[in-house]
């Protein structure tokens, strides 16, 4: 019988697959979908998205989601990736295959992206998936799947920024390493721009060293613009909706938060939580490994692990956090949590200490030491992986109690949840949930239940100590919108429609940026003149009986043509990237 001989490339996918798996069998066992404090929000995302696909419908406006109440969302967060996810959405057909399919390409990305990172290091097979299951159970991940944060789909690409480390700082300005790096960037802003903009010193430090050692100073800065330029181009579709809302109009950020109440000690022991003891476990023997085997190290390896180190100390109440929010009150709204350096350490972390012990083994020449690092990390990987498991089915065993209520459920509270009825029952427990996450009526779960989230919308003031945004949006359109007729038409149109008993001025539960069109029972508004609530709904005067409400954004034409060209490159991207490796394989 002849073995079956793979390349290694192969087998590490194949691996990833089957861990990737293996962490999702409480919820393949019970059949049970479960959802987090971010879910509803990214969900609304992914069912716009979806729906704008199915009906070839596109708009800036989401037309079919949050409370259909004419706001801009997903043209402000991750647009591509949120179709890609609709996309998948209408090939699973329901939530719960959403579900597991979206968590399971997540873990897997973050498994091959550390893969990738330690062959660009050339640590061994076994250590670099080793290290790669470790992350895929870490709490950088695993946050998509419990709690809906999207953060985690670039936090799985997080790790490929090692590989244009390691080129600046070996000053590798080929056009290849350079058009690489631009993907690379340009794929984690798409995910989430703002861990882009926090990793960025990871690059900026590396391009440094290598500039300056380097004799080709010319090639180093003409090649590392073409890389930012790629990565700008390929960004676009991102930069410029925000930039257009942000400068013609004030919209409601993310919402602050006290900044020393959201930071994460990984370098405290947590016996409860097996998977954040392995992190500190790891963060003290890499800074062992720094003392004892500096001048065995290489000086790239050591940056990696130095950084991971310092993220993981400044998402740390080691920092006065406090007083940093109150100097620095913008930070707030923008970083809400420095628990994101956290997050972004810990690929790193892994990453640079692996590396780093691997270097030491070949530096004394000793390959059982090799071995030895590859079993400590399949060790830690184990047990990182077991408390992941039993965490997730604690939280299967949650979604199956019909005593927890839907809030407690989505981690939140009564005032940030409005719960209606599915085919006239009112919901009420998270088992009522199931249904709405197994049928092919996905809109079910959208329109059944409101999680109040009023960010970007257009106020007068964007000020949460004069506004109370949150209870404002929720009486004014959570509470209202089932009183109107919502109606989706060609061009990205939004209608609502509704009995008026009597002429006069009414609150709408409908919004209105600088450049959409208002057309109100025929009658085109003009915006500078419209009336509006603290919470930016709409104060129109009704006439008795039927009323029209018709809303349309128009974009600018310089920003639409940036969609357009963003979207256009990143096909030429992806087909170059398939193209490319299909090559590569046929080398094997």
């Amino acid at each position: 019988m002849h073995k079956i001989h793979l390349h290694k490339n192969v087998k590490a996918i194949l691996l990833m697959l089957f861990i990737s798996v293996i962490l999702l069998t409480p919820m393949l066992i019970h059949r049970t979908a479960i959802l987090g404090i971010d879910s509803y929000f990214q969900l609304n995302r992914v069912y716009e998205a979806a729906m704008q696909i199915k009906h070839q419908n596109f708009s800036f406006l989401n037309l079919y989601s949050f409370q259909q109440s004419g706001r801009i969302v997903n043209e402000t967060y991750s647009p591509l990736a949120g179709y890609f996810f609709g996309f998948l959405l209408l090939i699973a057909g329901n939530w719960f295959k959403f579900e597991i399919i979206s968590s399971l390409l997540i873990f897997f990305t973050a498994g091959i992206s550390v893969y990738a990172a330690l062959n660009k290091l050339k640590v061994s097979f076994k250590a670099s998936i080793a290290t790669g299951a470790l992350y895929m159970t870490s709490i950088s991940i695993y946050g998509y799947l419990l709690g809906g944060n999207w953060r985690a789909l670039a936090m799985a690409l997080v790790p490929l920024l090692v590989i244009p480390m390691v080129d600046f700082y070996y000053a590798n300005w080929s056009l290849k390493a350079m058009l690489r790096t631009g993907i690379i960037v340009a794929a984690v802003t798409q995910m989430q721009l703002v861990t882009m903009i926090l990793a960025l010193p990871v690059l900026i430090v590396p391009f440094l060293f290598g500039f300056f050692r380097s004799n080709q100073k010319l090639k180093a800065l003409l090649n590392g613009v073409l890389a930012a330029f790629t990565a700008l181009i390929l960004s676009l579709n991102i930069i410029l909706p925000y930039l257009e809302l942000a400068k013609n109009n004030t919209i409601v950020p993310p919402v602050a938060m006290q900044l020393d109440k959201v930071t994460m000690d990984l370098i405290v022991p947590k016996p409860d939580r097996l998977d954040l003891t392995v992190c500190g476990f790891v963060f003290y023997i890499a800074i062992a490994g720094l003392i004892m085997f500096w001048h065995k190290i290489a000086p790239i390896t050591r940056m990696i692990s130095i950084f991971g180190i310092i993220y993981i100390i400044l998402g740390t109440s080691l920092l006065p956090w406090r007083s940093i929010g109150q100097h620095f009150i913008n930070l707030q709204n923008f970083l809400q949590m420095p628990i994101r350096f956290t997050l972004i350490g810990i690929p790193l972390l892994f990453i640079g200490t692996v590396a780093m012990f691997i270097e030491v083994a070949q530096f004394e020449k000793r390959e059982n030491l090799k071995e030895v690092v590859s079993f400590i990390a399949i060790t830690l990987s184990l047990i990182s992986a077991g408390s992941f498991l039993v965490t997730l089915n604690n939280r299967v065993k949650q979604y199956k109690d019909p005593n927890v209520s839907i809030v407690q459920g989505l981690n939140t509270i009564d005032e940030n949840a409005v719960v209606g009825q599915y085919k006239g029952k009112q919901l009420h427990n998270v088992t009522d949930l199931q249904p709405l996450l197994h049928t092919h009526d996905v809109s079910g779960l959208i329109t059944s239940v409101d999680r109040i989230t009023p960010d970007y919308l257009p106020v007068p003031v964007a000020d949460y100590s004069k506004v109370k945004f949150y209870g404002e949006y929720r009486q004014e359109v959570a509470e209202q919108r089932r009183h109107y007729q919502h109606v989706v038409k060609p061009n990205g149109v939004l209608e609502l429609r509704w009995q008026g008993k009597q002429s006069g001025e009414r609150t709408v539960p409908a919004v209105a940026y600088a450049r959409t069109k208002v057309i109100f029972n025929q009658k085109k508004l003009d915006n500078d003149k419209l009336k509006v609530t603290p919470a930016g709904s709409l104060k129109l005067n009704q006439k008795q009986g039927q009323n029209v409400l018709k809303l349309q954004y128009v974009p600018a034409k310089a920003t639409m043509l940036g969609v357009l060209v963003a979207t256009f490159s990143w096909a030429i991207a992806l087909i170059a990237i398939v193209v490319l490796a299909i090559r590569k394989r046929t080398q094997y």
